[in-house]
């Protein structure tokens, strides 16, 4: 866990109590009405996320019939250290309906490497406490980090158990990476969310994330430490690509618009402009989520956004005109010019963040993006019998991303990933289709929360086999990684739902890696 540095003084506290006061983001108390809750206007949870070194942003959303004809309602705040007494900072923001009654304050002023407990009140109805942190000063001498990277909760396909064991963890950060909700319709004869249709408005995302947030489990994982969150494609659409429908969508610009959205209103992230609005998303003002986080000297995180901004996807070989689909029309060639899945402005900007990382001396380097990074497909070569919504339908954006990773030097690089379903742990090479070359990064691609998994369990050995950079895939368990960081060495644990079906199952631990600071190496060290 992240160590703290001693008690807050008199002076820290009243200094942090007139930076907070100074928030342009706070209002002063409106003349909008108090509404009369016919329930508890917080049932949706709290959260905290986007943490810095002085602050974080604190994350709510009213939802009751009564504000069904109001346009505003003053939400009070306070913040208190982790001995409880009097807050700390308090104070009142506005929540709009065109926010859908969402409240982000984004908070500054606080002394940094603290827990922090925080509430929220409306009226007379005051939220549960919710728990968070600043992370330690940028160059800090921190000991320990403790992370949980999840992804993929389709609702209709199992219990949110992961989140308990989650919590007996107590990791100082969750990174989530992508699929918080699904935007498909239920079928068959789903373990729950029978009836769930296809996302079509705004009213539809609205609802699904007030479905997916009240689950109880999710909502105390998210009271229970900040997030670093990002997106991928079902926050949207299935397989989309920046501003490419590949489902034929009619009006997908204001689609994805709604999209982003709903996401911003249910997410503890930052505005980084004046006014998050539906006009300005629709114009195509960017909803940015790719950021660094400093844990002092110890370790530079890299959250990663590699939708919004992403190429057409790869051709595949054309099919007859019959079975053609949208996908066959919207893509591009390996010789149509510059593919990225980044974007060209968030390529340049991880590539001075690793140069600055390198720079300053961070121990680890841990790059968290959207999916497997690794290929699938090595055996058939570059740019054949390939999944073209993975890396590796962007083969030269991996290969950019790569040569920066070796041009840099960064220290002890490590990617993250999710999407897949299933746990995939790699060595990334110099060359991802010539397993002789260098070893430069490793990689753990993490299974879902509760998502079904459509790989075939009996073609495990085979393809673990056609791909020699692989060292596990396991398609069979639901769960998340933990991941413990010291400064001699990474262990990571891919905790395992025994059965998603049952809302109390017991989680237990699928596989143990280590990787020693210095050596891009991966070893398995619960003897599996």
């Amino acid at each position: 866990m992240l160590d703290a540095t001693g008690e807050m003084n008199r002076r820290a506290v009243l200094k942090a109590l007139i930076s907070i006061a100074a928030i342009p983001l706070l209002t002063l108390p409106s003349a909008a009405a108090v509404p009369k809750f016919a329930g508890d206007p917080f049932r949706l949870g709290v959260a905290s996320g986007s943490p810095s070194a002085d602050g974080f942003v604190l994350w709510t959303r009213l939802i009751d019939p009564s504000l069904e004809d109001l346009k505003a309602v003053d939400v009070g705040w306070e913040i208190y250290d982790e001995s409880g007494g009097r807050p700390i900072a308090q104070g009142v923001t506005v929540a709009t309906r065109h926010l859908a009654f969402s409240v982000h304050v984004e908070v500054s002023g606080l002394q940094p490497n603290r827990w922090y407990r925080y509430r929220f009140m409306v009226g007379s109805a005051t939220s549960l406490m919710g728990r968070t942190r600043t992370l330690p000063r940028p160059g800090d001498a921190i000991e320990s980090l403790r992370l949980s990277y999840a992804s993929c909760q389709r609702w209709e396909h199992g219990h949110y158990a992961a989140y308990r064991q989650m919590l007996a963890d107590r990791p100082d950060v969750v990174v989530f990476l992508g699929d918080y909700i699904y935007d498909l319709a239920a079928r068959g004869k789903p373990l729950r969310g029978a009836g769930l249709k296809r996302i079509q408005t705004l009213r539809d995302y609205r609802a699904r994330y007030a479905l997916y947030k009240s689950d109880p489990l999710l909502q105390e994982m998210h009271a229970a430490c900040p997030w670093l969150v990002t997106w991928d494609d079902h926050e949207i659409e299935s397989n989309y690509a920046a501003d490419l429908s590949m489902k034929g969508s009619e009006n997908f610009i204001a689609k994805r618009a709604a999209g982003y959205l709903a996401y911003y209103e249910h997410m503890p992230i930052r505005s980084r402009t004046a006014r998050i609005s539906l006009s300005r998303l629709l114009k195509g003002t960017p909803l940015r989520l790719y950021e660094a986080y400093d844990f002092g000297n110890l370790a530079r995180l890299y959250l990663l956004d590699a939708r919004q901004y992403r190429a057409p996807p790869l051709c595949k070989p054309r099919k007859e005109a019959a079975e053609a689909t949208p996908v066959d029309d919207l893509c591009l060639t390996r010789k149509d010019g510059y593919r990225t899945m980044l974007g060209i402005e968030q390529e340049t900007w991880l590539r001075r963040s690793l140069e600055q990382s390198a720079a300053a001396g961070s121990r680890w380097n841990i790059i968290c993006q959207q999916t497997r990074f690794t290929p699938r497909n090595y055996s058939s070569g570059i740019g054949k019998k390939f999944n073209s919504d993975t890396w590796d339908g962007y083969p030269e954006a991996r290969q950019r991303l790569i040569d920066d990773l070796v041009e840099t030097k960064v220290q002890n690089p490590v990617i993250l990933g999710g999407d897949i379903h299933q746990n995939w742990v790699a060595d990334v090479k110099h060359d991802p289709y010539d397993a002789a070359t260098p070893t430069v990064a490793v990689e753990f691609c993490g299974t879902s929360i509760s998502s079904r998994s459509g790989a075939d369990a009996d073609r495990v050995p085979l393809v673990v086999k056609r791909n020699p950079h692989c060292l596990l895939m396991d398609p069979a368990h639901r769960g998340y990684g933990l991941v413990d960081v010291s400064k001699p060495e990474m262990t990571v644990r891919l905790r395992a739902v025994d059965d998603v079906r049952q809302e109390a199952s017991p989680v237990s631990t699928l596989a143990t890696f280590t990787v020693e600071a210095g050596t891009p190496a991966i070893r398995r060290t619960d003897h599996g």
